[in-house]
């Protein structure tokens, strides 16, 4: 099995490819201006009549060799405190408009600003609206969009009968980004449903999402963005009340609470996230599932603490395998709160290729339960154009009052390789997770691997995995590996091996 997997990645195997060019085709300038901007949509402010067009798009679906069927030009400027866009979208007024909700960016008439301020390839943000002014807002990760993520900025739509038009302010503060660097990576799209397109300025292959990092374009500064000075925001919370048991004749009883958060720029790209005694009431509740499986379901994290620069902590291990899964944090295994006392973590880029995390959380015990202390560090170093190594150690660990219990801990220290063509067509990435268990001391890795393909027509991909049965991922996600026998009424621990491939062979009618 080893052996196999040496041979699947070697990265020699590989061949490279020319380097994607629209960081030079596509460029757009931005320049400041003194002029005073209303957010309302009417694009009649001087500044918009002079501010450089990006316009042109391509079509990325259903194809990717032809001009978009409608027009779309863009245009932004900023001052001190805002980045502003103001976009034109010919079309009919028979618009698509699937909901009002916010994130929910997906099919209906919409138009999206994709940035990556660090120019990394690593991660980014993605600010959208539709035609009747829902919003989302997205941090992007290689191949990811994650809409748990919330921010401020302001959107207005107005519709007419052959266009609708936008504009949007977003604050300097609401994002993370190199003071020095006067050229940033940018992206416009999009969605046209009832025309069954998807547009782009920057052209994204069909085969790629239309916000894939490696395909945008350049934003080019008149100067370096200005600072943003102190960015600190805190949300502090009290909350009261009272229980009485009528039935009972119990006398009433009053209870209160009080805590808060904290988000602190320690610089412009590593950011400082505190919580003490926090409350997560203002979370969106998860989707009712009825699970007829034997497995775990796997919903995702909403809530903020966990949020920004959470990639660098997941995308671990293969297939829906993950040492670190943040809601064995705060939330027992029906999704119930179990009381947090304090966390802290620190999280974005060190270097200009370096990310890291880290944190430390603490989870409250009481007669039922042992508290649970939580500590994580991982790091992402970028090679080359699209590649990387990460790192990540974990350790969970159980605490009577204030000592530690001896013996009842978990841990897991991995890392993996990553390695990608400039252009996203091949892929390989191999990567080991050991376990430290008391008690455990053989049987207890994971090692994975894939090897994929996206080309226009042939696409193809082999996943592979092998767990161990003593592989145990208490701060994670490990959904098969503890099975029932009904011959002992038992739950028995069962390594696995696992392998998923897919090829597919796509066809294009020129119509």
């Amino acid at each position: 099995m080893k052996k196999l997997l040496f041979l699947l990645l070697i990265p020699a195997a590989v061949p490279a490819q020319n380097t994607v060019g629209n960081a030079s085709a596509f460029r757009l300038n931005i320049a400041a201006t003194a002029d005073p901007i209303t957010i309302d949509g009417d694009l009649t402010e001087p500044v918009w009549q002079t501010a450089e067009m990006a316009t042109d798009f391509m079509l990325n679906a259903p194809v990717d060799d032809q001009p978009a069927s409608k027009r779309t030009e863009v245009r932004m400027t900023y001052n001190h405190q805002f980045i502003y866009l103001a976009a034109v979208c010919f079309d009919d007024e028979k618009h698509v408009i699937e909901t009002l909700k916010r994130d929910s960016y997906g099919d209906s008439d919409e138009f999206a600003l994709l940035l990556d301020p660090v120019c990394q390839r690593a991660n980014g943000y993605g600010f959208g609206v539709n035609v009747m002014g829902a919003q989302t807002e997205v941090l992007l990760a290689p191949n990811d969009a994650d809409e748990s993520w919330d921010n401020r900025w302001h959107v207005e739509v107005r519709r007419f009968d052959d266009r609708w038009t936008l504009e949007m302010a977003i604050p300097f503060k609401s994002l993370r980004y190199r003071e020095d660097l006067t050229e940033w990576r940018i992206n416009f799209i999009r969605t046209e449903p009832g025309a069954n397109e998807q547009h782009c300025w920057a052209s994204v292959p069909r085969q790629f999402e239309v916000i894939d990092l490696g395909y945008f374009g350049t934003l080019v500064w008149d100067k370096a963005p200005p600072k943003t000075g102190s960015n600190i925001s805190v949300i502090p919370y009290v909350t009261s009340s009272v229980h009485q048991d009528y039935p009972a004749n119990d006398p009433a009883k009053g209870d209160w609470s009080i805590g808060g958060d904290a988000k602190i720029a320690v610089t412009p790209t590593l950011n400082l996230d505190l919580t003490l005694n926090p409350d997560f009431s203002q979370v969106e509740v998860d989707a009712q599932v009825t699970n007829l499986t034997r497995f775990s379901i796997f919903f995702p994290e909403r809530r903020q603490f966990f949020i920004e620069n959470g990639d660098v902590f997941f995308n671990s291990g293969e297939f829906n395998d993950q040492p670190f899964f943040s809601r064995r944090i705060g939330l027992d295994e029906a999704g119930r709160t179990v009381p947090i006392l304090y966390g802290a973590r620190l999280t974005g880029n060190l270097t200009d290729k370096l990310r890291i995390g880290a944190f430390n959380m603490h989870a409250r015990g009481n007669d039922q339960r042992l508290g649970q202390n939580y500590s994580a560090l991982t790091f992402q170093q970028r090679l080359w154009k699209r590649s990387s190594v990460k790192g990540i150690f974990l350790n969970r660990q159980s605490y009577d009052g204030s000592e530690s219990v001896r013996g009842d801990y978990g841990r897991n220290v991995g890392g993996e390789f990553n390695y990608n063509t400039p252009d996203g067509k091949w892929q390989a990435l191999g990567g080991y997770m050991h376990s430290l268990k008391n008690g455990f001391s053989d049987k207890n890795g994971q090692i994975y691997g894939r090897l994929a393909y996206a080309g226009t027509q042939f696409r193809t991909f082999l996943e592979v995995q092998n767990m161990g049965e003593n592989y145990f991922a208490d701060m994670g996600f490990n959904p098969r590996i503890e099975n029932y026998n009904p011959e002992t009424d038992e739950v028995v621990r069962v390594g696995f091996t696992q392998f998923s491939n897919m090829m597919d062979y796509y066809t294009y009618p020129e119509k």
